[in-house]
């Protein structure tokens, strides 16, 4: 089990096929993966005419932290 704090809205990065794609955490679907591992549903525009969404475990993407703003 991972101790990764996920939320919905968190920005987040995959390594899809040999490319990285940028996307957003746009649902937890819970502990229903195989053994119980916590699923997230994440959004990604693609360039298409729909978003693209795939559910991953947490240890399969990487969540981006925000830069901080300058005053």
């Amino acid at each position: 089990m991972s101790s990764k704090v996920i939320r919905v809205g968190d920005q987040v990065k995959i390594d899809f096929g040999g490319s990285i794609l940028f996307g957003k955490v746009s649902e937890d679907r819970g502990p229903i993966g195989v053994g119980g591992r916590r699923l997230y549903g994440i959004t990604f525009d693609a360039g298409a005419d729909e978003p693209f969404y795939i559910e991953l475990p947490v240890d399969e993407f990487e969540v981006i932290k925000p830069k901080k703003e300058k005053a």
